[in-house]
């Protein structure tokens, strides 16, 4: 599947902010990113990150950093940049790309302690929850590519057998990590994802 600059474009020519525009950005996070896309990266920029993580990057979001943009517009509060690829992470792994992504099913922690208490959060049994449930490595194998904001992000798999395809990292709001799945319950890939999104927009501009 191809990402269409020109669809894009077109997003932009109508919800942009143009001199004329009386009520612009209306879709979600589009004041944020406002639908402008970084430049595109080199291909020897690309390789030297696969290099250097000993990686091979999805076709599809490689083709688009390559060719559309290394981020900017698009889902939520747009796309990140290649290299922030670890963003309000702290990676401690160096062989955290090319490890395998653990999950091929939803996965969630739920607190089990006595919550009851204003201050459970400083108890033993809370922080080794915590510690187990954000553990870094729940989400090895994969980069995050947007912030849908209160600290949710989509991300994309690039090792393990779920590679290529988007997963959303919900565990601040308790929802645990689980797959983007289609009304027909396949996997997104990432060019799926961002077209899905630039249609389904082009659609509410258009009512």
């Amino acid at each position: 599947m191809v990402i269409e600059k020109e669809l894009i474009s077109k997003l932009k020519k109508i919800d942009g902010n143009g001199f004329f525009k009386k009520n612009p950005f209306q879709i979600f996070g589009s004041k944020e990113h406002k639908y402008k896309l970084n430049n595109c990266l080199s291909e020897e920029k690309i390789l030297d990150f696969e290099k250097t993580n000993q990686i091979e990057l999805p076709l599809e979001y490689r083709n688009f950093i390559k060719n559309i943009g290394n981020g900017g517009v698009g889902p939520a509060y747009g796309v990140f940049k290649l290299e922030d690829w670890n963003f309000e992470l702290d990676i401690e792994n160096k062989n955290f790309l090319n490890e395998n992504f653990p999950h091929t099913e939803k996965w969630n922690l739920i607190y089990g302690g006595n919550d009851d208490d204003d201050d459970y959060t400083e108890s033993e049994e809370f922080k080794n929850w915590e510690l187990e449930c954000f553990n870094e490595k729940h989400i090895c194998g994969s980069i995050r590519i947007c912030h849908y904001g209160c600290a949710i992000y989509y991300f994309l798999v690039v090792s393990g057998l779920e590679k290529g395809n988007v997963w959303i990292d919900a565990r601040a709001n308790d929802e645990g990590i689980y797959p983007l799945i289609t009304e027909t319950k396949s996997r997104y890939n990432f060019a799926e994802w961002y077209n899905e999104w630039v249609n389904e927009s082009l659609k509410k501009l258009n009512k």
